[in-house]
């Protein structure tokens, strides 16, 4: 049995993602303390110690026995290269025989078990470890490998094609190719987002990621319609109401042709894996729901026509550092050395330029229609 304290997970998300205040028209954000990365990254591990529990006897052996034939075999299965894996590999005995990092992965083991399957349980949001040695640079790799086979299991159980499952455990390359192009070597950008594919509640069916969310109660449900106007809406728009939320991996295809794909095969496939017997909404927090963009781009454009399959829900979230990151994945870069080769990349250094700010909103569509 795992011994957690009373509202440990809850403090440690509220303490580490900070309070959001988001009105019509004007948003307020409370952020935490910064500070520079190893301290950042000191209190990642501060936070992974406090929020997972303590490592069960299971976890702890299942990270002594794996050895580098069974990492190596994972590892090409998710799509990494042979000088990735051998990398990987190189460093795996480093982490076994490190009584803070074995504990800390067997930890990690112990939540992804204990969460599987249950799509209302806190997710953690914190800073890589990427200042703390090879261990951390490497660490979600070794969580993954160490998840792989009882996430596969439970996602074959459930009836998820094999397809569907090659893609979705394949966020973990994605995310390591995004990890590559920033920073120059191999590591995993966003860790924690690939504990949400770990825990079978996160897809990727055609151009998009498609996650289990229950609105106004899972860590990653979006900013949303005030109580009284939800209510107003009725069902599909309440709190406790079942939805589903849209993420856009990195160089997705948003053609009208691959989106229309896209959600033909996701509406298909998720109501029978996801079934429900009332309305549903597909929800998307992201820069790209900036109503704006229609005055920067041309209307034809992929982006314009995604955002315009969306309803926009009042109020928005500063959203600079989102577009920044997930458009060039240059850190640190001035906005006068930024690339500016396509109309995307010119008009994010313009809006910017201006002092103006890009902004972080929510859309919603009907996802099965009403039931």
């Amino acid at each position: 049995m795992v011994n957690r304290l009373p509202g440990t997970r809850t403090a440690v998300l509220a303490a580490n993602i900070g309070a959001t205040a988001i009105t019509r028209g004007r948003s307020r954000r409370l952020r935490a303390p910064s500070g520079n990365s190893k301290r950042m990254t000191k209190d990642t591990i501060s936070q992974m110690t406090e929020f997972w529990p303590l490592p069960s006897s299971a976890s702890l052996e299942r990270v002594r026995d794996v050895d580098a034939g069974e990492l190596s075999r994972i590892l090409e299965n998710i799509g990494l290269t042979a000088v990735q894996v051998q990398e990987i590999v190189d460093h795996w005995p480093e982490v076994q025989e490190n009584p803070q990092w074995a504990s800390l992965l067997a930890a990690g083991y112990t939540m992804v078990t204990a969460d599987r399957g249950n799509f209302n349980a806190p997710v953690p949001i914190w800073t890589d470890l990427n200042d703390v040695g090879d261990e951390g640079r490497l660490f979600y790799f070794y969580l993954f490998a160490l998840c792989y086979d009882e996430t596969v299991a439970y996602l074959r159980q459930s009836g998820t094609p094999e397809d569907i499952i090659d893609a979705s455990v394949g966020i973990l390359a994605r995310h390591s190719a995004t990890y590559e192009r920033k920073w120059g070597s191999l590591g995993v950008e966003t860790g924690w987002w690939t504990l949400l594919v770990l825990r079978g509640e996160l897809l990727q069916i055609g151009a998009l990621e498609f996650h289990r969310v229950t609105l106004g109660v899972g860590t990653l449900s979006p900013e949303w319609y005030d109580e009284s106007d939800a209510r107003a809406l009725g069902p599909g728009f309440r709190r406790g109401d079942p939805s589903i939320g849209l993420h856009i991996s990195q160089d997705a295809n948003l053609t009208p042709a691959s989106l229309d794909r896209t959600f033909a095969d996701a509406r298909r496939l998720l109501g029978e894996l996801w079934p429900v017997s009332q309305r549903r909404l597909a929800t998307c927090r992201s820069w790209t729901m900036d109503d704006r963009l229609v005055e920067v781009l041309r209307p034809d454009s992929n982006l314009v026509g995604f955002q315009r399959r969306f309803e926009l829900v009042p109020g928005w979230l500063d959203g600079d550092e989102d577009v920044l990151d997930f458009v060039f994945r240059r850190p640190n870069t001035a906005l006068a050395h930024l690339p500016q080769t396509t109309s995307l990349e010119r008009a994010v250094v313009a809006v910017l330029q201006r002092g103006n700010h890009w902004r972080t909103r929510t859309g919603w569509l009907d996802f099965d229609g009403e039931l």
